[in-house]
């Protein structure tokens, strides 16, 4: 079944949109490195180098991986779903539908990560891998399952742009909870800018946000009309 969604999902025009994020990723990645800039200044400014292009790909990454997430599960509602559901049961087509974007979603947050340490690591004599750097990277991954588990529930074929706007949320809330460090926004869309996320309790609620999304993923999936 997995191969299946694949061979319909991961059609000509999502293949070449992926090929282009991923070029795209890797030419900011190379400017963004510092590679004309000489290796004695490097060498003698490897910490500042190193922590300023981490900071600088962190926030570009992450709102790449935003729109790229976006729109690729526009089209997630494909036609040929219907068909299926009256061979099998609804349950199942839902639950490999997750298991498929799910698992496309960290294929593509895994490689573009891959591209922002290989590249200035091969291109420049300062950047060094740190393990500081990946946690502060992994605090954001939740972010990209939860936009995509949103963009799975709401959006339809006959209501594309709403992709868009529920994109469009996501980055307004999280400039807000940037700026606001306001608990209550952090319950509503639980996102790595939240407060939230300094309390014990923080993560926690974010497995439960988690399940209570996919509960009504199913639900949603289990009642609509088709």
């Amino acid at each position: 079944m997995i191969s299946y969604f694949f061979n319909h999902f991961f059609h000509k025009r999502i293949r070449m949109l992926i090929i282009l994020i991923l070029v795209l990723t890797t030419t900011i990645t190379f400017f963004m490195a510092n590679p004309f800039t000489s290796k004695s200044e490097l060498f003698l400014q490897m910490d500042h180098y190193n922590l300023e292009y981490h900071s600088r790909m962190l926030l570009i990454i992450k709102y790449i991986l935003l729109f790229s997430i976006s729109l690729i599960l526009i089209d997630h509602d494909a036609n040929f779903l219907k068909p299926l559901i009256a061979y099998f049961k609804r349950f199942k087509i839902a639950s490999y539908k997750l298991v498929f974007y799910y698992g496309f979603v960290i294929w593509l947050i895994t490689t573009i990560y891959a591209i922002i340490i290989v590249v200035p690591f091969i291109i420049t004599p300062y950047y060094q891998i740190k393990i500081v750097d990946l946690l502060e990277f992994l605090k954001m991954v939740p972010d990209f399952i939860l936009l995509a588990t949103l963009l799975l529930i709401l959006t339809r074929d006959n209501r594309k742009p709403i992709s868009f706007l529920i994109l469009i949320l996501v980055i307004v809330f999280s400039f807000i909870q940037e700026d606001t460090k306001s608990l209550t926004l952090g319950y509503i869309l639980p996102l790595s800018s939240s407060i939230l996320f300094e309390t014990t309790f923080g993560y926690y609620y974010l497995i439960i946000y988690f399940m209570a999304l996919i509960l009504v993923y199913f639900l949603v999936f289990e009642y609509e009309n088709i």
